[in-house]
């Protein structure tokens, strides 16, 4: 089933349009000796996967994603030679202005003054790629957008770099200016440059796969983690992480407490510190609260110092703002060490990690959030949702979508007979001996229970 609000349906968009962008449909449509024409449908066509992202998706992730791929389709399909300078790069700059408006007219008008000054057009257009970096860094603070501008910037120096060229000819001469040696140089760093380019963005690529597959999935299954409760009991709970959040986790707390719901929060110090009324009206209603570190750097190849410092900090600003002593600790993308794990044992916590992940970090629709989390979920399991944090930092994410798909999800899995709980609850549903160490007071270790509704009325 072709569903319009995946990133699979946003990518054929994208790249059927970005390859539709041919020297056939250009004669057609456009006049030979008119630039303006193929201006206007080079920005038609790059504006339709965008554009379908922006209202389909919402997300900056879906503009992002379909930014790219018409821009790395409509480069594969562009004209040759092209009508005018920057023609290769319009879904870029499209996409640029949906993402940031201001960033994309000064980038413009960096461009046209560049241009006055006789700079070469190879230049211009690095430069041009480069400038957009701190731009959209001190307008938005999102990494997302950082990632946008490093991919656009990679193609910039795949196409631009061989063109740079310094001694007797001057900075990007014509061709028909170069001897036949320089003419052969040239090939051989073209070649060099672009494997070397070519070679970086597999790199890139890989390690993003990487990255994809373990983050919110979490390293190893060792016994020591409590990852999943009992599957064949009808409790799951709710897990949020990175918050607190001004914007989200209120929006989050109305829902539950209108659904009379009970989650987990895994809060990082740093937005305990800075947000504590929200803390503290999740602890009022009812809410676990657990330790996400005090600023979620990765525990992973961090040294113990440090790592001890993330926890100990989180742990110490937590108890000061709650009055309560936590006893869960999530370590920030799942990726833990055997330092962390045993730090978090000293400091009295259980380490918890989930057994299905919203994916909502990936900016996903509400519609196909909901679709995956109702799809994978089963007695036992843990959910994990996020109510802050961007695609790599702590802030600037986008969670509309996590806040739009929670209502159907809770209803949903109601529904199908399932019961929601804190983490704390699942452990003892799960019935946790002394050798899983949850921390938790002797009476909830052996609950006198010995049905579902029984469970139910004995926890706390």
């Amino acid at each position: 089933m072709f569903l319009l609000d995946t990133f699979l349906a946003l990518s054929v968009i994208a790249f059927l349009t970005g390859i539709g962008n041919s020297n056939a449909l250009g004669r057609k449509l456009c006049r030979p000796g008119h630039p303006l024409d193929f201006i206007i449908l080079d920005i038609s066509l790059a504006a339709v996967p965008v554009l379908t992202a922006k209202l389909v998706v919402g997300s900056g992730m879906s503009v992002v994603l379909a930014g790219l791929v018409s821009l790395m389709t409509f480069h594969l399909a562009h004209w040759k030679p092209a009508k005018y300078r920057l023609q290769s790069y319009v879904p870029a700059l499209v996409t640029l202005g949906f993402l940031s408006p201001l960033t994309l007219v000064m980038v413009l008008i960096l461009w046209q003054q560049l241009q006055r000054w006789k700079v070469s057009s190879a230049v211009s257009i690095l430069l041009m790629g480069t400038v957009s970096l701190p731009l959209l860094w001190t307008l938005h603070r999102r990494d997302l957008y950082i990632l946008f501008a490093l991919a656009w910037l990679m193609l910039i120096l795949y196409n631009e770099i061989p063109f740079l060229r310094w001694g007797k000819v001057p900075l990007a001469a014509p061709a028909e200016l170069w001897s036949k040696s320089e003419r052969i140089k040239f090939r051989k760093r073209q070649v060099f440059l672009r494997r070397l380019t070519s070679i970086s963005a597999v790199v890139v690529l890989a390690a993003f796969f990487f990255f994809n597959r373990y983050v919110y999935r979490g390293f190893g299954l060792q016994p020591e983690l409590f990852r999943v409760g009992n599957p064949e009991l009808p409790f799951i709970a709710l897990t949020f992480d990175d918050g607190p959040d001004p914007v989200y986790t209120p929006m989050i707390l109305d829902i539950l407490r209108e659904k009379d719901v009970r989650a987990t929060f895994f809060m990082i110090g740093k937005h305990v510190e800075r947000y504590p009324d929200i803390v503290q009206r999740i602890v009022d209603e009812g809410h676990d609260i657990g330790n996400h570190t005090y600023s979620h750097r990765n525990l992973y190849g961090l040294d113990e110092k440090n790592t001890w410092h993330e926890i100990a900090k989180a742990d110490e600003v937590i108890s000061k703002v709650t009055g309560i002593k936590p006893h869960l600790f999530r370590p920030p993308r799942g990726m833990y060490t055997n330092a962390s794990i045993r730090f978090a044992h000293e400091l009295g916590y259980t380490t918890v990690l989930w057994s299905v992940s919203s994916r909502d970090w990936a900016e996903i629709s509400a519609g196909q959030l909901a679709r995956h989390v109702l799809k994978n979920t089963q007695g036992g399991d843990i959910l994990l949702f996020h109510d802050s944090g961007s695609f790599i930092g702590t802030y600037g994410g986008y969670r509309y979508n996590t806040v739009n798909a929670l209502p159907r999800i809770i209803d949903e899995l109601q529904a199908k007979g399932l019961h929601f709980v804190t983490v704390s609850q699942l452990m003892i549903i799960s019935g946790l001996t002394e050798g899983d160490d949850p921390l938790l007071p002797d009476v909830w270790r052996n609950p006198p229970f010995s049905d579902q509704e029984e469970q139910l009325e004995m926890l706390p």
